[in-house]
């Protein structure tokens, strides 16, 4: 068996592999159309390099909205059960497809999806929502804490983020956060721990900021895994101490 570090750098070369796989994706001719979801908006989101991004509305609360941030190589759908659980206790939701997944168009390229992230902020600006917070998974939760760096929202939290995706470095940003974080991650879940603990280094964040689970799953297959109850119920408390602060 490999030692500790050496099973950290072969998870770490894995995921690297992965992500310039993706980005190396052929596109086909025409995106795939969007398709509706039961209590949600079908909408479309504009980016400043000129993509449109397929995404979908959970409205609820006319103030307050989460936007769901997916994973390497899930796309929206992988938030939609949560979305619903946000939606049902009085939180608008905001699911998107990164550039390149599922009827956005663009091709995939993890290091550029900061720009699908500004967008789909803006967008809910327009909408009328002041009041946001972040949540991602994986690659998701990377460029959520990218952003959250440079511009204001009220509260970032991340599903099994890497330090780095490409050109998005999170770990050199993290420091720059002001608002609440919270990191998620499993201990079998060697490249996301890594990160993890990097991230309380250098954001200097107590030990309440984090929640360390049992398994191996890896971004929001941690909600469908033994352990979904503690995150949803930590995702859920997180926004309420958000939301009241």
């Amino acid at each position: 068996m490999l030692p500790l570090p050496g099973l950290r750098f072969a998870s770490a070369l894995l995921l690297a592999c992965a992500a310039l796989l993706a980005a190396c994706r052929p596109q086909t001719e025409e995106d795939p159309e969007p398709v509706p979801v039961a209590g949600a908006s079908m909408e479309a989101i504009r980016t400043d390099d000129g993509l449109s991004l397929d995404a979908r509305l959970f409205e609820a609360d006319a103030e307050r909205i989460v936007i769901l941030l997916h994973m390497f190589p899930a796309d929206q759908t992988a938030w939609y059960p949560f979305a619903r659980d946000l939606q049902e206790r009085g939180t608008s939701a905001l699911t998107l497809d990164f550039r390149g997944y599922g009827a956005s168009e663009g091709e995939q390229d993890p290091g550029e999806i900061d720009h699908d992230v500004r967008a789909a902020i803006a967008f809910a600006h327009e909408r009328g929502y002041d009041r946001i917070v972040l949540i991602g998974a994986s690659m998701g939760g990377t460029a959520a804490i990218v952003v959250a760096s440079e511009q204001p929202v009220e509260g970032v939290a991340v599903l099994s983020a890497p330090s780095r995706m490409r050109g998005l470095d999170a770990d050199r940003t993290i420091a720059l956060v002001t608002c609440p974080l919270t990191l998620i991650a499993a201990e079998g879940d060697l490249t996301a721990m890594h990160a993890l603990e990097g991230f309380e280094k250098r954001a200097e964040l107590g030990a309440d900021a984090s929640l360390v689970l049992p398994g191996v799953a890896h971004g929001t297959d941690l909600l469908e895994s033994a352990q979904g109850d503690t995150v949803r119920e930590r995702l859920f408390g997180f926004l309420e101490e958000v939301w009241e602060g």
